[in-house]
């Protein structure tokens, strides 16, 4: 994350003055703005970050990107709340942002500490996380993809911050929480919850481990009995089930045979 990696986020569909917003609060930084943003996807996707090597589709979609390279950053002329309420609220709309938010988000709490030594971004991101948590029940039958984006906009979260170089002990209850949700009987009808499920536990699921070994046993005791007992599953959510299982007694490693084995299953 340091000056040299540069790394690159894309953040799109905000209109103009969002985006004036976010500019601001990444101050400092080298940020590249374009619209319309070209899309060639073969299905609908809101991933504005396309390759030239994609195959086309039969038209291009607009929308807007923000291109931000990793310097520095100065929020401290901007309201971070509410940047933290757009960046939740994109989240929850978009599961491609939700996948890179919690880098952005690394990146604002960072430069807040540094440049003004308060936590005001952090504080409001925790709050608006605690308030969907609360809901995550209403937000799940009101939407399935906006919980899906919740679930992986969380772990994500877990993921980047740190205190004390350490995974934030506040969030590991809550995305056990969600993540035990979705390793319930009626989520796992649903390939999309197995997918997301299997998906944060292949990027986080080690970590948790460390923090909390006894809830993850209790975890995958409920993955094997999903496997094994019950009934309606597809092929798909199977599969992954048993790659996930595997993962994890594999000490969290893919061995090349796995990889080609089930990955190959997949495509096919």
């Amino acid at each position: 994350m340091g000056e040299t990696g540069k790394e690159e986020y894309k953040i799109q569909s905000f209109d103009s003055e969002t985006q004036k917003l976010l500019k601001t609060a990444l101050k400092g930084q080298q940020v590249f703005v374009s619209s319309p943003a070209m899309c060639s996807c073969t299905r609908p996707c809101t991933d504005l970050g396309c390759f030239p090597d994609t195959p086309k589709q039969s038209g291009p979609r607009e929308g807007w990107v923000l291109t931000v390279f990793l310097l520095s950053a100065d929020p401290s002329n901007v309201d971070l709340e509410k940047v933290a309420n757009i960046i939740v609220d994109q989240s929850l709309k978009d599961c491609v942002f939700s996948k890179e938010a919690g880098r952005i988000c690394y990146t604002i709490i960072q430069a807040e500490s540094k440049q003004v030594g308060q936590s005001i971004f952090r504080r409001s991101l925790l709050n608006r996380l605690q308030q969907e948590y609360k809901d995550r029940e209403e937000l799940r039958t009101r939407s399935l993809q906006a919980w899906i984006c919740y679930v992986t906009f969380i772990c994500n979260i877990f993921d980047y911050l740190r205190v004390n170089n350490m995974p934030m002990m506040a969030l590991v209850n809550p995305v056990y929480d969600c993540l035990f949700r979705l390793a319930q009987p009626d989520s796992l009808q649903k390939e999309e919850e197995v997918d997301c499920l299997v998906l944060q536990l292949h990027r986080i699921g080690e970590q948790l481990e460390k923090m909390n070994s006894q809830r993850m046993d209790e975890l995958f005791s409920l993955l094997r009995d999903g496997f094994l007992l019950q009934e309606g599953l597809s092929s798909l959510s199977q599969l992954l089930l048993l790659e996930i299982i595997e993962f994890r007694a594999a000490d969290w490693k893919m061995t090349d045979a796995a990889q080609k084995y089930y990955y190959s299953e997949v495509t096919d």
